[in-house]
């Protein structure tokens, strides 16, 4: 926990100050990124990172294994549909990138189905 709150107060001193001017124009108009990327949660990978993007630039959503469910509106919680939905027809969200990287754990469990948890053996299949 020490190790965030340090990188809480670098930001704080340093990146927000940076992008101070845009953060605010951000928090007063809303966001309208042109670019959706569903990415893996991964620790490895950071999407804002990977494509040099600054606030506001992307709507991104992490999953494992940068699932897309298929649609299927009903009762039942769906974080990744709603979020695509929420981009594409709130947002007006253009382009859809899906991230997919090496050594990726969660496509590993699907494809050897070594995983069967509540959550993830049962669904990805």
């Amino acid at each position: 926990m020490h190790n965030l709150i340090e990188g809480l107060q670098r930001f704080r001193s340093g990146s927000f100050l940076d992008h101070r001017e845009r953060l605010h124009h951000l928090a007063q108009v809303g966001q309208a990124p042109r670019t959706m990327v569903i990415s893996c949660c991964d620790s490895r990978l950071d999407p804002q990172m990977i494509f040099a993007a600054a606030p506001g630039d992307l709507l991104v959503v992490r999953n494992i294994a940068n699932l897309v469910p298929p649609y299927q509106p009903d009762a039942v919680h769906h974080g990744t549909s709603a979020a695509l939905e929420f981009g594409v027809c709130r947002l007006g969200v253009e382009q859809i990138v899906i991230l997919g990287h090496s050594q990726c754990g969660g496509v590993r469990a699907l494809l050897t189905g070594s995983i069967d948890g509540d959550f993830i053996g049962s669904r990805m299949n």
